[in-house]
């Protein structure tokens, strides 16, 4: 008889997204056994330096995450995606939304050269917070501009709250990953027919 170990959560995400808008709101997630209370990193200094360093997002010194602000735009992002999953119109409230995450952090334009190649790349005139927080709307609103909705799921086990952009061929995808939710509902299945 297969046997599905239970761990308890990593301080780290083990099947990270290439989205950091899905990153983040998976910062708060239920186990694949639904036996334990969700599991929030947001708050996690491990975990915080953890998103910064792969989505390329790099701080100044001494900025403190203002973790209410950082919770109110995860439950945001997670209602407008959820809404675009299920394939309804964005609303004006959540282009308002998205829209205040963004434009309130000043930018500046900077003639960039690498390899004898010239471009112009936009730059944060503060490396704060409130700029993490408009990179992370802004992969959002690149999902939403780019992405297929019905590609934007939720784990199948219905203990498990992971959301995750399936890249499949054939949009088949139905678990976050194999271990342990596939593996633990294939075992539920098998039981369910013996």
């Amino acid at each position: 008889m297969d046997v599905v170990r239970y761990e308890a959560p990593s301080g780290l995400p083990v099947h990270p997204s290439d989205h950091a808008c899905i990153d983040f709101i998976n910062s708060r997630f239920t186990d694949h056994l639904g036996d334990r209370d969700a599991t929030d990193r947001i708050r996690s200094a491990e975990w915080q330096a953890w998103f910064l360093a792969r989505h390329h997002l790099e701080l100044a010194h001494g900025s403190a995450p203002p973790v209410a602000q950082l919770v109110q735009l995860r439950e945001e992002l997670g209602r407008v995606l959820d809404r675009w999953a299920r394939g309804r119109r964005l609303d004006r409230r959540d282009v308002t939304t998205l829209d205040s995450r963004i434009s309130g952090v000043s930018l500046r334009l900077r003639v960039m050269s690498e390899d004898g190649n010239v471009s112009l790349e936009l730059e944060p005139l503060r490396r704060d917070w409130a700029w993490v927080m408009a990179m992370v709307t802004k992969s959002a609103v690149d999902l939403l501009s780019t992405g297929e909705p019905e590609r934007l799921k939720r784990c199948d086990n219905p203990e498990c709250s992971w959301l995750f952009y399936d890249s499949t061929v054939n949009r088949s995808k139905r678990y976050c990953s194999t271990t342990p939710c596939g593996s633990l509902m294939r075992v539920r299945r098998f039981r369910q027919r013996t």
